[in-house]
């Protein structure tokens, strides 16, 4: 994708390790607190898995948690793959082409371990599973004027995933007429701002790194029309069901701003003040200079701590930030 030629005033800068991830366009997290009142369109590079055959509804109506009758040409669902033991093996939203085949938007590190797991159980079903990943081009559309500028491109889909915050996936070769007539109404900007834009949504994103850590509600799924409690089996439905309506959660996933400028890795550990871990790190992101957010799945008891540390980082001073959506716990 020519992203100079889209945004010709602007240097892009490309991922010296992933020639498919754009940084920046010469912004960095210093910028971000400005790019928050700006129409942005911000890079988002995510992975595409197809479905096609007779049998694909049919196969994948059994494997996830989202209701697949409930899709149709104009619209796209959530959903989860599930082990049997009911951990997120990756998350995924997922919509219909023109030709009706099945579309799966997911993190790109999960594909070869989501596509694995798909013809684990695909053998007696009339399905044809491909990665399609360069063929699709993926940018979140943020800002005060974010739902006008959605409805002026035409993409193959577009999703509301946060407080005026769109998601868009188009055909590659579709993008630059798609975005060119409007790219003076925008301000660009990298991988790094979407990865925040995301964490701000509430939504974690399942990584190689995180596939089987967690199940659906640590990470707040039910709270995000990922599951569906009246559709049939799937793989890992009853501990979903169990959880929900039997069990009390104890571990939530929370957006936190933490006052440091030093990232940790997925997974690492949160300790508090008393010397006790109290939750692992799912997402993260730079949100300026001096800050970051993360997504961090807490023990609820624990989630009002106000300093935490981790690996080589001293304890540091923590704000809680609002999740854009309401969880309900069953009493």
């Amino acid at each position: 994708m020519d992203w100079q030629h889209i945004f010709p005033t602007y240097k892009v800068v490309i991922d010296s390790n992933n020639q498919s991830v754009v940084t920046s366009f010469g912004e960095s997290p210093t910028d971000y607190p400005s790019l928050n009142n700006k129409n942005v369109v911000s890079i988002n590079h995510r992975g595409f898995i197809k479905l096609s055959g007779p049998d694909s509804e049919k196969f994948l109506q059994g494997q996830v948690t989202c209701d697949l009758t409930m899709l149709d040409s104009q619209s796209s669902l959530n959903g989860a793959h599930l082990t049997p033991k009911g951990r997120i093996i990756f998350l995924f939203s997922i919509h219909r082409d023109s030709q009706g085949d099945l579309l799966l938007e997911t993190n790109p590190s999960v594909i070869d371990l989501a596509m694995a797991s798909f013809k684990k159980y695909s053998v007696f079903f009339k399905t044809e599973i491909t990665e399609v990943t360069d063929q699709f081009v993926s940018v979140l559309i943020s800002g005060p004027n974010a739902t006008t500028i959605t409805n002026k491109i035409n993409p193959d889909t577009s999703r509301l995933i946060g407080i005026e915050t769109y998601s868009l996936s188009m055909r590659a070769e579709q993008t630059q007429a798609c975005l060119s007539n409007i790219s003076g109404e925008l301000t660009p900007a990298g991988q790094g701002y979407s990865d925040l834009l995301r964490i701000r949504s509430g939504s974690a994103d399942i990584t190689a790194e995180s596939s089987d850590n967690f199940i659906v509600q640590m990470i707040n799924l039910d709270a995000q029309n990922y599951i569906s409690f009246k559709k049939g089996c799937y793989t890992g439905q009853e501990i979903v069901a169990r959880a929900h309506y039997r069990g009390t959660i104890k571990r939530r996933m929370y957006i936190l701003k933490l006052a440091t400028s030093i990232l940790p890795i997925i997974g690492e550990g949160l300790i508090n003040s008393e010397g006790k871990v109290i939750g692992n790190v799912t997402n993260v992101a730079r949100a300026s200079d001096k800050t970051i957010e993360i997504l961090a799945v807490l023990a609820i008891k624990s989630a009002d701590s106000a300093r935490v540390r981790y690996a080589d980082v001293g304890l540091i001073d923590l704000t809680q930030r609002p999740l854009p959506y309401e969880i309900l716990e069953r009493s």
